[in-house]
């Protein structure tokens, strides 16, 4: 961990290069945003959402005292200060009626500098403190948990079974890293709540504004946004948290878990969570270009369910058989079916690994996306 120093500036502005270079590669995923629409819409709402939270972060550094960054592990704003976000945000409003509009802020500094030649320190501070605010108030941002909602509900013709998906999100407290979950599940119970009569055909997801909170089968769904509240940790596997669920719930069945993984981002001279990678990070001549940023998405799927059991003590619940790629040590590892790493990174930061012959090394476990200006190059 670190306190903030001074070139917390730089930090800021990485991580923002970072995520306009992230938002470039989700909206020109071209054939994988075709085939998997709903998942991209989800990731971007909340990568959108995390954008917001640092832009309040940065603004929060000219007046809170201190600013802790995870520089060990992954790069990312301490679980404190998601916290702190979340408690600010529920007295945004009140909190701004108690501070200057912004004109009269401006008006104050001006007068300040042509007048009494001062330097409008504590206005600055004040500024960045309304700003804050009216950002906390105007716009949504990445939540300690957020409840999982959901954004599809169907038929599964072939069972007839009710099926939904369903995403939520937690900032893991101990990894502190940002975490997305997107779960499809059948639903074995006699009633559930239809779906709604003009989506039966599955193929339209639902918009944000009528998600529903939870799941629509309203006797599970409060015990179900607790489960996922307690079983959103970065250290558990999907395999231990879609075990859980289908033991937890006999009439819900995972057919399939997502999990996916922002960060780490390292930012070179500031970070150290990996030799290799900030030794090259910190020979970048360019201080805007001495950053990594790295994500994974995780998939669990069954590739089976064993049927309910009958016998002298009773019945078991219906249990579903979960594929790991036993091909895979990394999938072994991580309890998963699949596993897809990828980085993106600066053409300055790309050429100074290539340089050294380490692009195997370093980058060969990912699928590699280079930010040059305000394009990417893809799939290196």
């Amino acid at each position: 961990m670190t306190n903030m120093v001074a070139d917390i500036e730089r930090y800021f502005g990485a991580i923002d290069a970072a995520f306009r270079g992230l938002g470039q590669v989700f909206e020109t995923e071209g054939e994988w945003v075709k085939r998997h629409n709903l998942i991209h819409s989800i990731c971007k709402l909340h990568l959108d959402r995390l954008r917001v939270a640092h832009e309040c972060w940065e603004l929060s550094t000219r007046f809170w005292d201190t600013f802790k960054i995870d520089t060990r592990d992954s790069g990312f704003p301490v679980y404190q200060h998601i916290l702190q976000l979340e408690n600010d945000r529920k007295h945004a409003e009140s909190r701004l009626e108690q501070i200057a509009t912004a004109h009269q802020i401006r008006k104050e500094m001006i007068e300040l500098l042509l007048k009494h030649r001062e330097h409008p320190g504590e206005l600055q501070r004040k500024m960045a403190q309304r700003l804050y605010f009216e950002t906390l108030a105007d716009y949504d941002l990445f939540h300690p948990h957020t409840a999982p909602r959901t954004v599809r509900h169907s038929i599964n013709r072939r069972t007839g079974r009710h099926y939904y998906v369903v995403q939520w999100a937690t900032y893991d407290g101990t990894a502190h890293l940002p975490l997305v979950y997107v779960a499809v599940i059948e639903d074995s119970s006699d009633d559930p709540s239809p779906p709604p009569a003009d989506r039966e055909d599955g193929h339209k997801p639902w918009p944000e504004g009528e998600a529903i909170r939870g799941l629509p089968n309203r006797s599970v769904s409060a015990d179900f946004e607790a489960f996922t509240e307690a079983h959103s940790g970065y250290g558990l596997t999907l395999t231990t948290i879609a075990t859980a669920l289908d033991k937890d719930f006999p009439q819900l069945h995972p057919k399939q878990l997502r999990r996916f993984v922002i960060g780490p981002f390292y930012a070179g001279g500031f970070t150290n969570h990996n030799d290799e990678v900030q030794g090259i990070l910190d020979k970048v001549d360019d201080p805007d270009n001495m950053w990594l940023m790295t994500w994974t998405a995780q998939e669990l799927w069954s590739k089976e369910e064993r049927p309910a059991r009958w016998g002298l003590w009773g019945k078991s619940a219906p249990e579903e058989v979960f594929h790991i790629d036993t091909d895979s040590i990394d999938c072994v590892r991580q309890g998963v079916s699949a596993i897809e790493r990828r980085a993106l990174i600066p053409h300055e930061a790309y050429q100074a690994v290539y340089a050294q012959g380490r692009v195997d090394e370093i980058l060969g476990d990912y699928e590699c996306y280079i930010a040059s200006g305000d394009s990417i190059i893809r799939n290196v």
